[in-house]
């Protein structure tokens, strides 16, 4: 009964509703939570993972700020010990916002973008860096509530000759539940993996992964009782295989990206040295 009284609550912090000059979720003894610092606080991807994080973090924070303060009950906030540790903890948490908007902005200058003279000239620079050591497979996974919605998306996958802009929207009206998961697998799922890198989730997904080929798209798998899933295949590598300029592309891509980025920090770096040390 408390659990459901506790996620009404939140289903209408979350909706905006109740009192809006009233903008706080919990309390424990001075302290506060408000609905700004919840929202903050919270990852999801659908009304119903926001309920269940939102419960989840505001149960945390009530145990977190009532241990809190009975610590400064006894005296631990005035410590040196504790003054250091804050301290540093302050100017690594400053650090890290100012470098995450400086990456930002950057990333919005085009800062780190990648064109496809300097993948190429990768490619060609280490050639056995793109023979496989293992299998690697280009597969999606859609995940589905019921098996109706499940051969509903397979079907559709099936009979699409449409963009692929459409075709994403329509994966993720399917499936409301699970829409941004799905949407990003279409997408996400083209980059080749080995087969331990695709964490399945059991013997069953990983038997109906070794019976496909590229184009072909699975039966429908049960997970459990309220988890579907099926998968579609994009394209494979067999170990000792080379992958073509294509099919590395992106891995390509995330190296240079990530390169830029090391170099970006670099800068800024040198930069912060030359005004301060």
């Amino acid at each position: 009964m408390k659990q459901l009284s506790l996620l009404v609550v939140v289903t209408l912090i979350l909706s905006g509703c109740g009192n809006q000059h009233d903008d706080v979720v919990a309390k424990s003894g001075d302290l506060q939570l408000t609905r700004d610092e919840l929202l903050a606080s919270i990852n999801y991807s659908s009304q119903e993972d926001s309920l269940t994080a939102s419960a989840i973090y505001i149960e945390d924070w009530k145990d977190l700020a009532a241990l809190y303060q009975l610590a400064l009950e006894k005296g631990l906030a005035g410590e040196a010990e504790s003054q250091l540790l804050i301290e540093k903890a302050t100017r690594q948490i400053i650090v890290q916002r100012f470098l995450d908007r400086e990456m930002e902005q950057a990333e919005k200058n085009r800062g780190f973008a990648v064109d496809s003279s300097e993948v190429s000239a990768f490619y060609r620079a280490f050639p056995d860096l793109f023979v496989c050591s293992d299998t690697e497979y280009g597969v999606s996974r859609y995940y589905f509530s019921s098996a109706v919605t499940a051969s509903r998306m397979k079907n559709v996958l099936r009979q699409h000759q449409g963009d692929e802009e459409s075709l994403i929207k329509l994966i993720g009206s399917i499936e409301p539940r699970y829409a941004r998961q799905n949407m990003d697998a279409r997408g996400k799922g083209r980059r080749l993996r080995a087969l331990r890198q695709l964490h399945l989730e059991n013997e069953s997904v990983e038997r109906a992964l070794n019976s496909m080929a590229p184009g072909e798209i699975s039966s429908v798998i049960s997970l459990h009782d309220s988890l579907f899933v099926i998968m579609e295949m994009h394209d494979i590598v067999i170990k000792g295989e080379r992958k073509s300029l294509l099919q590395a592309y992106g891995n390509i891509e995330d190296l240079l990206i990530v390169e830029k980025q090391k170099q970006y920090y670099s800068t800024v770096l040198e930069k912060a040295r030359k005004k301060f040390q």
